[in-house]
């Protein structure tokens, strides 16, 4: 009885086994969505991976075939680092910082030929990137900044209004 019994949890566990493993996904294994296949209703989109024919961009060759030029690191035991490199595509980055605060920049060739660059900073106030092609936001109204004024001189004599109504202020 128990040599039958251990026969078959032995051919259990293998047919188990063999079963489990064919059901797991290759290591290439690509979404349906992907590869060969069309977008589904988005023919312009392209037909994906190896037989990519859309949204082509001039100098996605070149990009896809560059070579590193130029590539540094280095990092010290404090945290602190510096990393750069270039590519024969013209794209180029550089950045140093610490475990707190960072700056770089980076550029590259834009679709139009023209050379696009970013420099930025990181840390306390955020990330603050900028460039001659980003947007800025218009400049606050004159109105805004006297207002702006007048709550930190409230704040600095000890009036704090919570915006409600005027019985709802606290003074001192």
């Amino acid at each position: 009885m128990f040599i039958v019994r251990g026969i078959n949890e032995i051919i259990f566990i293998t047919v188990f086994a063999f079963s489990s493993a064919a059901q797991l996904p290759s290591r290439n294994y690509i979404p349906p969505s992907q590869g060969g296949q069309e977008s589904a209703g988005h023919p312009e989109h392209g037909t994906g991976i190896h037989g990519d024919t859309g949204n082509r961009r001039p100098q996605q060759d070149a990009e896809k075939n560059s070579a590193i030029l130029k590539q540094e690191q280095e990092i010290t035991e404090n945290g602190d680092y510096h990393l750069g490199y270039e590519t024969s595509s013209g794209i180029r980055a550089e950045e140093s910082g610490s475990t707190s605060q960072s700056q770089g920049g980076f550029s590259y060739k834009g679709d139009d030929g023209n050379t696009y660059t970013v420099i930025y900073s990181s840390g306390e106030g955020g990330f603050r990137p900028q460039g001659e092609h980003l947007p800025v936001p218009p400049p606050t109204p004159q109105e805004i900044l006297l207002a702006l004024q007048q709550n930190e001189k409230d704040e600095a004599a000890g009036i704090f209004d919570d915006g409600k109504d005027a019985s709802s202020l606290s003074l001192p």
